[in-house]
């Protein structure tokens, strides 16, 4: 492959690169892949170090999204841009056509078209190779769709998705918690939610859910007034056994032997206060929220919140 012939693709998602079928099937075959993220400009690379194609990518495009791939063609015109996304819009794929867009795919990518697409190009560019003269700026003014100027899903957005999931999470959490029903109070599906929390929390849907459960009955279990039996129920687990077995598994301990080591750690401290034994660090193991640290783009600042309890 000449000096330039390598795919230039410009992320605009959630995804983790890895996970990507595209991404892999064109590495199978030999293509470099150099990848822009959301904090990155994609123009210069354009101008500078044409690529063979440019695919952008987008969850839902929003109006910032759209604009990037706009000026793109008319920076860029000689490089052929390919737009993927997850939205399913008839008047999306009309614009992105009109914007000299070479070819439009909707998730999941139909990687035989995918990279028939691409061998194509690779020829194209092989044979103008040296030849080709630099084309005249398009013109792509026509109007971004109103859905995607509606619908802007920053990261933000994102954030706000993630508290409104949490707190109805909080708020159920001595319930059955499913998935589908968090991810409706969202106004997203199932899929998406549980890539938000792998993005944001760096864990899983459930996996943050089980959490949040322990952590209430650590919390629940400091109180001598309330049996095993009702902490079980209390966090949502509907079996005692299981919920046994699950906290023993994350904690190290029992409920009971937990409520134990707490007192007696309660005990200890009671004493250094009182001088009746010589003061040292004294451990509490009362339970408190875990804190989850939400990361985003490397353009935002890292921020972190607590769960409530």
């Amino acid at each position: 492959m000449s000096t330039h012939a390598y795919v230039l693709v410009v992320l605009r998602t959630f995804d983790d690169p890895e996970e990507k079928d595209y991404l892999r099937a064109l590495q199978k075959k030999g293509y470099p892949v150099e990848l822009v993220t959301a904090d990155q400009d994609p123009l210069p690379i354009l101008v500078s170090h044409p690529p063979i194609a440019a695919c952008f990518e987008f969850d839902y495009p929003d109006l910032q999204g759209l604009t990037d791939l706009r000026q793109a063609k008319q920076r860029a015109a000689s490089v052929p841009l390919l737009m993927i996304t997850q939205a399913h819009s008839e008047s999306l794929a009309v614009w992105a056509f009109r914007t000299r867009v070479w070819d439009y795919f909707v998730q999941p990518v139909d990687l035989a078209r995918f990279m028939a697409v691409m061998e194509s190009l690779y020829q194209l560019r092989s044979l103008n190779a040296g030849t080709q003269a630099r084309k005249q700026a398009a013109e792509v003014s026509n109007q971004i769709p109103p859905e995607a100027r509606l619908h802007c899903p920053s990261f933000n957005h994102h954030r706000m998705q993630l508290q409104r999931a949490i707190s109805y999470i909080e708020q159920h959490l001595h319930q059955k918690v499913a998935q589908a029903e968090v991810a409706e109070q969202c106004g997203i599906t199932p899929f998406q939610l549980s890539r938000l929390f792998r993005k944001l929390t760096d864990n899983t849907f459930q996996g943050y859910l089980l959490e949040r459960r322990i952590d209430e009955a650590k919390r629940l279990l400091a109180n001598p007034g309330m049996s095993v039996t009702d902490v079980c129920f209390s966090v949502g687990f509907r079996d005692l056994s299981y919920f046994t077995r699950t906290f023993q598994k994350h904690v190290g301990h029992t409920p009971t032997l937990y409520r134990q080591s707490l007192n007696l750690n309660g005990a200890v401290c009671t004493a250094v206060e009182a001088g009746q034994v010589p003061a040292k660090p004294c451990d509490a193991l009362a339970p408190a929220a875990k804190p989850i640290h939400i990361t985003g783009r490397a353009s935002d600042a890292a921020w972190s919140f607590k769960a409530s309890t």
